[in-house]
């Protein structure tokens, strides 16, 4: 096989400049080797948690209508109206990045101590904190893996301070969510107590307004008509608080929806207000058929089934409120740690930096590069002198002159 030109020319420079090679190579490569040695050792600490699960606590339904929708509340998570492709383990890396638990690591850790920044910056102890913020986000990440675990990387120094660290974060983390968790609960709590007291007051009016009735119309037995009058009432309105509540909350971000749902729920809820509306009123148009018909009924039944259904559910809405507000002072008073880990802050056995092997190939390959690139720029600087010496001249008097200039200013 015959070798090529610049093949040919490669090896010969080489192998011409072999004693310069050996030397530059044999100095470039014990420094590094010495200063490899002499940067000093970090611990790696990797944490793996699992991703986040929605909290979701047994309750008690009523009529197909869990007690939680009665009182807009919905159990999950720590209550966020997520956007679209984000999961709560996004949620967690985002706090886990924040700011706000990077300084209260720094702070409850003596991260500043160990880089000499309170004596430093005694006077100034935010400028302390920045400068230490900045050097812990260098060997810091938080990150979601493509599985959907939450991944901690902690480096420091010594491997017991990365775990220490490691195991500060997972604690702040927790006691984050847990805050979260626990105001989402008591804001609940307290939207429910404000509806189980206007449930409350309702019920009084309407049982205050069944009293009245039968003070002036004495006791009614419902026929078989009435019965099937409040039946239906009793179905439409149990359907239409629900649609109404699940519509709200999703416009208010207590539950996750889209605008399609939210307004076919609404127009649902408007279309049994008005047939309620019809029911009650005792006007047949529309096309509803209820047996007998509420033509043919008294005034005064159709009052009664009104009353009736309307007292119905507001007891049944006030006890299922009662057990609401019971159960989310039990959810507040017991809440528990919802962070699961896979694999716990431990010494990492060996150290993770400084690469000695990467260095020393990296610093080798560079050095080869660096001596091509300056031995062939050198070998036709100095072809350049021989075939056109004329170019060579015009450039050699401009460096002349050059140094001139600058002998001139020296002067």
């Amino acid at each position: 096989m015959i070798m090529s030109r610049e093949s040919e020319n490669f090896l010969y420079v080489l192998l011409k400049n072999r004693m310069f090679i050996l030397k530059v190579f044999a100095i470039v490569m014990a420094i590094t080797v010495a200063v490899t040695y002499i940067l000093p050792k970090k611990y790696t600490v990797k944490t793996v948690i699992l991703p986040p699960e929605e909290q979701a606590s047994p309750s008690l339904s009523l009529g197909g209508l869990s007690l939680g929708e009665f009182a807009g509340f919905f159990s999950g998570g720590m209550g966020y109206s997520l956007p679209l492709m984000t999961t709560l383990a996004d949620v967690y890396v985002e706090i886990l990045n924040s700011r706000t638990l990077i300084d209260r690591t720094i702070l409850s850790t003596g991260y500043i101590d160990s880089l000499d920044l309170s004596e430093r910056f005694e006077s100034d102890p935010e400028v302390a904190l920045y400068m230490a913020r900045r050097s812990f986000r260098k060997d810091y990440s938080a990150t979601v893996t493509s599985s959907g675990f939450i991944e901690l990387q902690v480096t420091t120094g010594k491997p017991l301070f990365s775990v220490e660290i490691s195991n500060r974060i997972v604690l702040l983390l927790d006691s984050i969510n847990t805050s979260i968790t626990l105001s989402r609960y008591r804001s609940s709590r307290e939207t429910t107590e404000n509806q189980l007291a206007v449930a409350q007051s309702a019920l009084e009016t309407t049982t205050a307004s069944m009293i009245r009735f039968e003070e002036d119309y004495g006791t009614i037995m419902p026929t078989e008509e009435l019965v099937q009058v409040m039946q239906v009432l009793a179905e439409m309105k149990g359907r239409y608080i629900e649609t109404s509540l699940m519509a709200g909350s999703i416009r208010n971000g207590i539950r996750s929806g889209t605008t399609a749902q939210i307004l076919e729920l609404e127009s649902e809820a408007e279309a049994l207000k008005q047939a309620i509306q019809m029911i009650e009123s005792g006007s047949g148009s529309g096309g509803i058929s209820l047996g007998a018909g509420l033509s043919n009924l008294p005034p005064a039944l159709i009052e009664y089934a009104t009353l009736q259904t309307d007292f119905e559910m507001q007891l049944k809405l006030s006890a299922a409120l009662e057990l609401q507000v019971e159960q989310a002072i039990i959810q507040e008073e017991n809440i528990q740690s919802s962070l699961r880990i896979l694999d716990p802050p431990s010494h990492p056995g060996w150290k993770s930096k400084p690469k000695r092997l990467y260095i020393w190939i990296e610093v080798f390959l560079a050095t080869t590069v660096i001596l091509a690139v300056f031995l062939f720029s050198r070998e036709r600087w100095y072809q350049l002198q021989i075939e056109n010496p004329e170019a060579w001249n015009k450039w050699n008097d401009l460096m002349q002159d050059m140094r001139k200039d600058f002998r001139k200013k020296k002067k």
